[in-house]
């Protein structure tokens, strides 16, 4: 079967982990080639030695600065010439608690990380993708965009924001070229709860990081003349248990 993702250059922020670094494994097996990014230097070597790909490009970067998004974008530039794709797949829960527990600068570190990040990477590298009248762009969301919990309002509302801040991209990208999709995960077994500081034990019977990454590599891997415009993946467990998506 036809990989359309050979050698196309990619980008995938939050590349050292879950989705991130399994997207990146499969797509450089495919034939990619790969850029990941983290804001951790030893965590970004740690990657890079696993992935151990002559493909494989590690720029260490904060995607809430655009200082780094221009910093990114110039080192993939100059080691693969150009870029045909960017996941953002970066984003964190900083803090999951009642809106009344949220300081101002929780809040603002919540849509810093996973939604303004989000629009100021796209705008940086739209620009890119427009000089060659093609690109694609990956928005990672969450299945908060979609269904509501307690004490998840402000990170429901930037992943809410980043399906929608998507389909007005793709609109803008289409007049040249471009498109761009969301990818909208439920639950799945990566480090996002212990990075926020939140219990994963019933997380156990879950999708890996690994199951959810085969979808979003399929929507990267799609001829230039379609897109998916947006897709949700859960764990069949998540909907036995959790929700009743239908």
């Amino acid at each position: 079967m036809k990989h359309y993702v050979k050698d196309r250059v990619v980008i995938i922020t939050g590349g050292t982990s879950g989705f991130g670094f399994e997207t990146a494994r499969m797509l450089l097996e495919m034939g990619a080639k790969v850029a990941i990014t983290g804001r951790n230097q030893e965590r970004l070597d740690l990657a890079k030695e696993k992935l151990d790909h002559k493909n494989l490009l590690a720029v260490r970067a904060d995607a809430v600065s655009t200082q780094d998004w221009r910093k990114l974008i110039a080192a993939v530039k100059e080691r693969f010439g150009r870029i045909d794709v960017l996941v953002n797949n970066h984003g964190a829960g900083i803090k999951i608690a009642e809106v009344e527990e949220m300081s101002d600068e929780d809040i603002q570190r919540v849509m810093d990380v996973n939604i303004i990040s989000v629009m100021k990477g796209c705008r940086e590298v739209v620009r890119e993708m427009k000089k060659h009248h093609s690109g694609h762009i990956i928005n990672v969301s969450s299945g908060c965009a979609h269904y509501s919990w307690p004490s998840w309002g402000a990170y429901t509302a930037a992943k809410a924001g980043m399906v929608g801040f998507t389909r007005c991209l793709h609109l803008e990208m289409a007049e040249w070229g471009g498109k761009a999709t969301s990818f909208v995960p439920g639950a799945a077994r990566t480090n996002f709860c212990k990075a926020a500081g939140i219990d994963d034990d019933w997380l156990e019977g879950y999708p890996s990081a690994e199951d959810f990454a085969r979808t979003l590599v399929h929507c990267i891997d799609v001829p230039e003349s379609s897109f998916i415009d947006e897709v949700i993946i859960w764990g069949t467990r998540q909907v036995k248990e959790m929700l009743n998506p239908f």
